[in-house]
């Protein structure tokens, strides 16, 4: 099983999980749920490129053939971590598009289909990487 992470750095201020599950949302047309994790204020630590650990918990998408990544803001950027095979590629890229909406910066190029609601997707696009 092989875990994948990927950092989203942000100049200015990390946007709240909140906003960024609002913003995703907006984008696909469908609901999410966040579980957040509880920090123990004591043992927050810092992050190679994200910074300050503020927020963190897991992102779930039940439309996305039950998808979920987990999710951690920074002060200086968001960290989303998942199992590759597990993960729907239209949730973890829309994820990525709405970082990049909210002011992140990623240099990879994001596929077509982010710009598509999920009603919008065709069959196939849909199933793209779910559960094997």
């Amino acid at each position: 099983m092989a875990i994948v992470h990927y950092d989203i750095v942000f100049k200015d201020r990390t946007p709240s999980v909140e906003k960024i599950k609002a913003r995703l949302e907006e984008r696909m047309g469908i609901k999410t749920q966040f579980g957040k994790d509880q920090l123990d204020k004591d043992l927050s630590h810092t992050w190679p490129h994200i910074g300050k650990v503020h927020e963190s918990g897991t992102l779930e998408c039940d439309e996305c053939g039950d998808s979920d990544l987990e999710m951690t803001v920074g002060s200086t950027g968001v960290r989303i971590s998942f199992v590759a095979s597990s993960v729907n590629p239209y949730f973890r890229d829309s994820t990525l598009a709405a970082l990049i909406d909210l002011g992140g910066h990623w240099d990879a190029r994001l596929p077509p289909m982010v710009g598509k609601k999920w009603g919008e997707l065709s069959r196939a696009e849909k199933q793209l990487g779910g559960h094997h």
